[in-house]
């Protein structure tokens, strides 16, 4: 525990599609923290994928029993953040992990009660998993939050950005980033297009940050000509398609062969074991194209 100046930032990351590449977009984010910008002491990795997480199984050796947050009461908040080790000294980065053998939309174990009403069961862990975060910003030290959600904005990702951006407005956030992540698949940056515009007038706020990530999982920009992308061409085309775009950038993560094969069955590895394919590239950081600005670097 340290003695700088306080703040807090919540990145929450999103997609309205599976198989996006959103979690690792997620741990990226708090692996670079951790290892280069250390601007937070406290990391917390925060798995609210409630169509069924394997985080367990990607961050921790076979036989370890991590503490899941079904787990959490207000006075030991402190149990359900799991420490993981991105080096020899270890440092403040914490997951707090969904069970992965629950289906958490439909039911949510709180002290031994079983609650098997989606709504009742929604609104227990909605209400934990404020109460725990504002447990942690009690304490004086720096946090950064990365939340794992589920696809989609729904009811509850809803109640959670109203709540965070509540607290932004009380002071006790100092900055909220809003990522949602793509491929390069048609599709998926239609749906993501049209997702984002149905939800423009859902917590219309001044100062949002939010950012389109457009995940190259297939090396196109890499590949042969057929298949090469201009990627910046992508984002202005995006943004003319948004509704309101004066908010959001559009970031291009490049594949990255090393972090792909970590999950790969015959190379996998823990993500504790293959730290450095984490780690956020510079033009993922600072390359960025805005309708303000065009092409930023």
């Amino acid at each position: 525990m340290g003695n700088s100046t306080k703040k807090n930032k919540i990145i929450m990351v999103n997609s309205f599609k599976g198989g996006t590449g959103k979690t690792s977009v997620a741990l990226s984010n708090c692996v670079h923290n951790c290892m280069y910008s250390k601007e937070y002491e406290n990391v917390f990795f925060i798995d609210i994928d409630r169509f069924g997480t394997s985080m367990a199984y990607a961050l921790f050796q076979d036989g370890e029993l991590p503490y899941y947050f079904e787990q959490y009461t207000e006075a030991c908040y402190e149990r359900v953040c799991n420490p993981i080790k991105v080096d020899k000294k270890g440092n403040g980065f914490y997951a707090v992990l969904l069970n992965p053998v629950a289906n958490r939309r439909q039911d949510y174990h709180v002290s031994g009660r079983f609650w098997e009403h989606t709504d009742i069961g929604g609104t227990v862990f909605y209400k934990d998993l404020i109460s725990f975060m504002n447990k942690c910003m009690s304490q004086s030290v720096s946090n950064l939050f990365v939340v794992d959600c589920s696809p989609g904005l729904t009811d509850l990702e809803r109640q959670l950005l109203d709540a965070f951006y509540g607290m932004r407005q009380k002071g006790t956030v100092s900055e909220i980033e809003e990522l949602y992540v793509t491929t390069f698949d048609a599709s998926q940056i239609r749906k993501t297009v049209d997702c984002l515009n149905d939800n423009r007038g859902f917590l219309h706020r001044g100062n949002r940050n939010v950012s389109i990530v457009l995940n190259d999982l297939h090396n196109w920009e890499e590949n042969s000509s057929d298949s090469h992308f201009d990627w910046r061409k992508n984002a202005s085309d995006i943004l003319k398609g948004l509704k309101d775009s004066e908010c959001v950038k559009i970031r291009y993560k490049k594949f990255e062969k090393d972090q792909l094969m970590v999950s790969m069955i015959d190379s996998q590895k823990k993500m504790t074991d293959a730290i450095y394919a984490f780690v956020l590239l510079q033009e993922y950081r600072e390359d960025f194209y805005s309708e303000k600005s065009g092409h930023e670097d």
